[in-house]
Formats: C-alpha cells, sequence, structure tokens
C-alpha cells in the first residue's frame, strides 16, 4: 500500500478542506524567502565557529557582505539572526541587544542590511524568562507589571520545558507582545523566528501550549504595520495545522537539520527530511504558507558534512518541496560546487514557483517526486536514498502525461531529447536528478 493512503495521510489531506485560502492577502508570504540564517554556524564545533558568542554585529555584516556579492541577484535577500543577540531588559522589559557583541545595537546591523537591498530577520520565543520575571518592570503604556501576565500558579511557556507562561486572558499581556513587536518593528525586523513552540518542538508535556503565543505575535506584528514573515519552529504538531498556517507564513515541520559536531550537518538528518515531506507536502503552498525544512547546509564540502551527490539531493529536496532556502553555511567560504548549486536559476524557479511536489512511487529508497506545473508540464525529481547505484524508472501514465515528452536536466542546463512513454534514470548512491518534461512544440 503507498505511504500517502496511511490513515495519518487521510486525516492530514482532510485538513486541506479547512486551511485557509487568503492567509496572507498582504502578499508577504506568496512566495517561500531565499537567504541566510546563522545558527548553523553558532551550533557547530568547526574550529573557529560555534556557541552564542560567534554571533556578531561584525559576523553577520561579514555574511550580509557576501551574500550580495555571491547570492544576492539570484533572489537571495533574508539575512536573519538566531539566538543569541539579546543581552538584557529595559526599563519596560524590552529586549536589548548584548552590549559586547552588538555594541551599536540591532538597528545598525539592521540598517547595514537595508542599505544593501537586503533584509533583516531576528530571533525570539515563547514566555516570560525567570530574570525579568524577577525584575517585574512595568509594561510600557499600561498600568501593569509583568508578574501580572502571567499564570499563578507557574505554567511552563516552550518547548524547551522552560519561561513561565503568559496568560492571554490578563489585561497588558498583549499590550506587553506589542510592545516587543513595536520595537522590533522600529530596529526595521522583517523576519522572526518564533522557536520551541508547543505544540511541537519534540515536547511531550501537553500543558506547554504556545499557541496563544503565536496568535497574539501575528496580531502584534500586523499591528506594526510593517510587513514581517512569520516562521514558527519546531517540528509542530501538524495536527494544528489549520492554527499554524493561519497564524503564520512558514513552519519548521521537523528538527534541527544541524548535527552539533564537528560539522555542520550529516546524511540522517536529510534523509528524515524526506519522511517530514510525506507527511506534509499536501499542506503547503501559496495562500497556505510553506513547510521550512530548516537551513540549507551545502556551501562548503569541507564543513557540510555531505558529499556532492547528498549536497545536490539536499537542495533538489528543498526546491521541490518549496522551502524557503536559506544558507546556514559561512558564506564568505563557499566553495565553487556550492556556487553552482546555490545560483541555478532553473532549480530556483521551481522552488519560486510555489507548487509543491508529490511522491509518484511508495519506494521509499528509490522515490519520485513530481510537480504538475501550469502550463501543463512536469517537473520530476528522482532520489536514490539507498547506498549503493540504482536505476529508477517512471511511465508517463504514473505522471499524468501522454504522448512524447521533450527532458531537460534542469541541474546541468543540458536537453536530454525526447522519450515516448517512459523515463529510466541511473543514480549513484544517495545521487538526485532533476528534470523537466514538457510536451515538444509542433
Amino acid at each position: 500500500m503507498m505511504e500517502n493512503s496511511s490513515p495519518q495521510f487521510c486525516v492530514l489531506a482532510a485538513l486541506i478542506l479547512t486551511l485557509p485560502s487568503a492567509g496572507h492577502a498582504d502578499k508577504l508570504g506568496d512566495k517561500p524567502y531565499l537567504g541566510w540564517s546563522s545558527w548553523s554556524l553558532q551550533a557547530t564545533k568547526y574550529p573557529g565557529y560555534g556557541g552564542q558568542g560567534w554571533l556578531t554585529a561584525q559576523h553577520v555584516k561579514e555574511q550580509s557582505d557576501a551574500m550580495a556579492a555571491k547570492l544576492q541577484s539570484h533572489g537571495y535577500k533574508y539575512v536573519n539572526m538566531d539566538s543569541g543577540w539579546r543581552g538584557g531588559w529595559d526599563e519596560f522589559g524590552l529586549p536589548t541587544a548584548h552590549k559586547e557583541r552588538f555594541p551599536d545595537g540591532i538597528k545598525d546591523v539592521a540598517d547595514y542590511v537595508h542599505a544593501k537591498g537586503q533584509k533583516f530577520g531576528i530571533y525570539y520565543v515563547p514566555g516570560i524568562d525567570d530574570d525579568l520575571l524577577a525584575l517585574n518592570p512595568p509594561i510600557k503604556n499600561t498600568l501593569y507589571h509583568i508578574r501580572d501576565i502571567v499564570f499563578t500558579p507557574r505554567r511552563l511557556a516552550n518547548g524547551w520545558g522552560g519561561g513561565n507562561a503568559i496568560d492571554f486572558s490578563k489585561p497588558g499581556s498583549q499590550q506587553y507582545i506589542q510592545s516587543i513587536a513595536d520595537q522590533f518593528a522600529s530596529w526595521g525586523i522583517d523576519f522572526l523566528k518564533f522557536d520551541g513552540v508547543t505544540p511541537g518542538s519534540d515536547q511531550r508535556n501537553p500543558t506547554i501550549d504556545a499557541r496563544p503565543d503565536v496568535a497574539a505575535w501575528k496580531r502584534a506584528l500586523k499591528k506594526t504595520g510593517r510587513p514581517i514573515w512569520l516562521t514558527i519552529s519546531w517540528n509542530v504538531d501538524l495536527f494544528d495545522n489549520k492554527f499554524w498556517r493561519k497564524n503564520s507564513n512558514a513552519i519548521r515541520t521537523g528538527s534541527d537539520v544541524e548535527s552539533y559536531d564537528e560539522w555542520l550537518t550529516h546524511w540522517p538528518q536529510i534523509t528524515w527530511r524526506f519522511a517530514a515531506a510525506r507527511r506534509s507536502w499536501m499542506l503547503a503552498g501559496r495562500g497556505r504558507g510553506w513547510n521550512d525544512l530548516d537551513s540549507l547546509l551545502v556551501g562548503n564540502g569541507a564543513m557540510s558534512g555531505l558529499t556532492p551527490e547528498e549536497r545536490r539531493t539536499t537542495v533538489t529536496l528543498w526546491a521541490i518541496q518549496c522551502s524557503p532556502l536559506y544558507c546556514g553555511d559561512d558564506l564568505t567560504k563557499l566553495d565553487l560546487f556550492a556556487n553552482q548549486l546555490l545560483t541555478n536559476d532553473e532549480v530556483i524557479a521551481v522552488q519560486q514557483a510555489g507548487i509543491v511536489a508529490s511522491p509518484v512511487n511508495d519506494d521509499l529508497q528509490k522515490q519520485i517526486w513530481s510537480i504538475k506545473n501550469r502550463d501543463g508540464s512536469r517537473t520530476v525529481a528522482f532520489f536514490n536514498l539507498g547506498d549503493q547505484a540504482q536505476t529508477l524508472s517512471v511511465t508517463w501514465k504514473q505522471l499524468g502525461l501522454r504522448g512524447p515528452q521533450s527532458i531537460r536536466d534542469l541541474w546541468t542546463h543540458s536537453d536530454l531529447g525526447q522519450r515516448s512513454d517512459k523515463l529510466e534514470i541511473q543514480l549513484p548512491f544517495h545521487g538526485s536528478c532533476l528534470l523537466s518534461l514538457k510536451a515538444p512544440k509542433r
């Protein structure tokens, strides 16, 4: 039996009927974005990187410079900081920048990024930190203090089992979130990664529920009047899909791609994404929000932990799933192969078209995925996830096609001629191929 006829698939597919059809009327999330994120370089133990201390204004500006020089002409625009930028709190309990790592504040970095025609992102989590609760500052433009808006007795707030949950039935709670959102907007923030969201984040405690926080942030960001992309993370529970889609532009559908060792990632972290894609491909798309497969770690063979074939396979999967394409590598050290992978405009066009691929077969080692394009053509991806070379085949009947088809390899920019009714592809282990199939002109 095919995997996508399982009971779980049926339940998730039924959710499509209740997905919001106009959740992004402001056009902010009409296409998945391209950019860079800091976390992978903070998470690795590769020499010269690692730790929240790596995240500095200077390093972010260097990545912005490199993106402008190497990737921006191909659509990469977002420069996103992850955890580690905050230093403390001001007199109203608003987060402040770490003084040593960001001596001129966050707005200084945002202005630098914006001057290059890029967008700037920041990171935050649900709840009230213990040190802020102890300070108990007043909430800006209200009669309330921080302790007035948390649950009593205490409830935990996030996926790490920490923080103090906000009770959004209490006056002052939404105003506090609004005050932070207004501050972010005043700094020039264009993107927010909201992390540790539950149900999800590998948290099994059902009393930890960040859905009210997500809804509060969605309202607050909208009220700022500034278009700010909202991604919620990580591994969120898909049975709450309708809620997530209504209140965000993208959701992280799995755990972290980083391996947290001397490399950036490893092959198993990539193969897990194929399983996540099979669970969630039918839930994403324009007007619904995007499935975020996490950082793209293909930029430097010496650091990535992946072979060249595995690197190409990674980009292929991200592209056909219309996942945001954000590099987690040091952009100042992209190798030649990475440049070929990340700047292939034919592959990027697949991601930007916003039509999420669906599985054609049920072989989990030799996977075939297809996209029905608006012009009637097909984009077909072949993946050999096994540990030896394999031949993969597909018929036009499986793809819903008739008659001869002209074949184009999107990775090599080469035309492969015509096939009458089927196609066979030989792939090395962990290899992939991305083809366009189109009826020849008469």
